[in-house]
């Protein structure tokens, strides 16, 4: 059995000192809270009177309320203003917003509208830019011009007459013309690239090919029948003759190997360089030759310099180019760059 330590008597006597002491520090001030609020309670129940008075004087009407209701309506009246204003300020906030709303809406319209306008301009570019791509694609080996944007009829036409303004399924011309863009210029990509290739050879051959001016200077006498200076006959002349000054240079018009140089009684000192695609270009009536026999030259490189060597009537460079075994006009092959 355990031993309990308080006793009936001594919670007793516990409980009547918390009383004690909880009477004795608030007490008063309970006390004193009870009389204010009996006090505001009762100054609340008075009855105050409120007349109007007519000017006739003839009736009078009496109101009867207590402060309470008169407190209570004036608390009322104050709360109903409160809450009109934060209603006010709210509104007119609102109103704010949706002005905003209807300039910024506006400014969009106006935005889309341009780009509307813009892209329907790239449209039009494009399609002008098409036949110059295709012209490209057409110098191109084994093109296939007939089915390169693999799209028939005309462009995109303007948007349907009858097409609702809210019909989701119609697509606007804006739509149609960058869908195809977009299929075009991935064609166009695909375009670019197979014509690069095409130009980095081209670039190749052509670096390959004479195509410069052998010297500075002017054709006197061109391919072809013409009366020789020497014997006035009609002769079949097979190079051209560029007028210079004595001494000038005279450069490789491709890079190549000097094949040979030799001295002729008609041409004198002359000198021959073979190039790639079977071609072999000649510079006669040289003065003197800076170049040996094999040596590698590079396009525009000096091999010899302008003279008046065998039967020429002026310092002259007479420059031939044979492909094969045949002797071709050289004009064609001059570029139209000044000299």
């Amino acid at each position: 059995m355990g031993l309990n330590p308080f006793r009936d008597s001594n919670l007793n006597d516990l409980q009547e000192d918390l009383k004690g002491f909880f009477s004795e520090r608030f007490g008063e001030f309970a006390e004193k809270a009870r009389a204010k609020w009996e006090l505001f309670v009762k100054k609340g129940r008075e009855r105050v009177t409120i007349m109007f008075i007519p000017h006739s004087a003839k009736k009078i009407a009496n109101f009867h309320l207590s402060l309470f209701a008169i407190f209570s309506m004036v608390g009322a009246v104050v709360a109903i203003i409160v809450v009109t204003s934060i209603v006010i300020v709210n509104h007119t906030s609102t109103i704010k917003e949706i002005s905003k709303l209807k300039m910024y809406g506006s400014y969009s319209k106006l935005q889309i509208t341009r780009y509307k306008e813009e892209i329907n301009r790239l449209y039009d570019i494009f399609q002008k830019f098409k036949p110059e791509i295709t012209y490209l694609y057409s110098l191109t080996p084994g093109n296939n011009v007939d089915s390169l944007w693999a799209k028939g009829g005309n462009p995109n036409p303007g948007p349907q007459a009858d097409a609702e303004p809210g019909d989701k399924d119609t697509p606007t011309v804006e739509v149609l013309n960058i869908e195809e863009m977009e299929r075009e210029l991935r064609t166009t990509k695909e375009v670019l690239a197979k014509i690069k290739v095409f130009l980095e050879a081209r670039r190749k051959i052509i670096e390959n090919t004479p195509s410069i001016w052998p010297v500075d200077g002017y054709v006197v006498s061109r391919f072809g029948d013409r009366t020789s200076p020497y014997t006035f006959k009609k002769e079949y002349h097979q190079g051209i003759d560029i007028a210079s000054f004595p001494g000038a240079e005279i450069r490789a018009t491709a890079p190549g190997k000097v094949e040979n140089i030799w001295w002729d009684p008609v041409t004198g000192l002359s000198v021959a360089v073979s190039h790639k695609y079977g071609f072999v270009s000649v510079y006669s009536h040289c003065q003197r030759v800076s170049a040996g026999i094999d040596q590698k030259v590079g396009k525009g490189e000096v091999i010899a310099y302008v003279g008046r060597t065998g039967k020429a009537t002026r310092p002259v460079c007479f420059y031939q180019i044979k492909i094969g075994t045949d002797f071709v006009d050289p004009a064609p092959y001059l570029n139209k760059i000044a000299r």
